[in-house]
């Protein structure tokens, strides 16, 4: 569920990132952060697994691995930043949950 729904009241808009893109995190809720665009919402990043694992997302589908699809994971919130930054600015989206890359050969 994106970070905007999730009943954690008005984000914090910490600072501007360049091409227009806005950090947004939660005072009450440090384990989750997002950027948007012009009030849009982009992706956000959130603990995956006991506190040891960030995942970023893009509408609510993990940024993942092109080589074997799993979800491409970080040790702590700035890389995660980084990684969904990454991929707004390249227009990647999220892999949708189940979908398998193909693997026969050309």
């Amino acid at each position: 569920m994106p970070s905007t729904e999730r009943g954690l009241g008005e984000a914090h808009r910490d600072y501007a990132l360049g091409d227009g893109l806005v950090h947004l995190t939660w005072p009450t809720t440090p384990n989750i952060q997002a950027l948007e665009r012009r009030g849009r919402l982009l992706g956000w990043t959130e603990v995956y697994d006991d506190n040891t694992s960030w995942i970023a997302l893009i509408n609510g589908h993990p940024i993942a691995d092109a080589a074997d699809n799993l979800p491409l994971l970080s040790t702590n919130p700035t890389d995660a930043l980084t990684l969904l930054r990454l991929a707004v600015e390249r227009g990647l989206s999220g892999i949708a949950p189940g979908w398998v890359l193909s693997r026969t050969a050309e």
